[in-house]
């Protein structure tokens, strides 16, 4: 098999796994929001159940 020829399987299963991905970092950043929202944790707690940083939920908030 050739470097250059196409494996459309393999190609499929890349775009699935990066929309996949894609979608579950939407779905965490909804989450945090929502969590800004209710404004019961501190930053650092809503950054630990997210994985989010603090930078990315300080821009989250605005």
């Amino acid at each position: 098999m050739s470097i250059f020829e196409y494996n459309k399987e393999e190609e499929e299963k890349k775009l699935r796994k990066a929309e996949y991905e894609a979608g579950e970092k939407s779905g965490i950043r909804n989450t945090a929001r929502h969590l800004l929202e209710l404004n019961l944790l501190s930053l650092e707690n809503i950054s630990r159940a997210t994985g989010l940083s603090i930078d990315e939920l300080k821009k989250l908030q605005q």
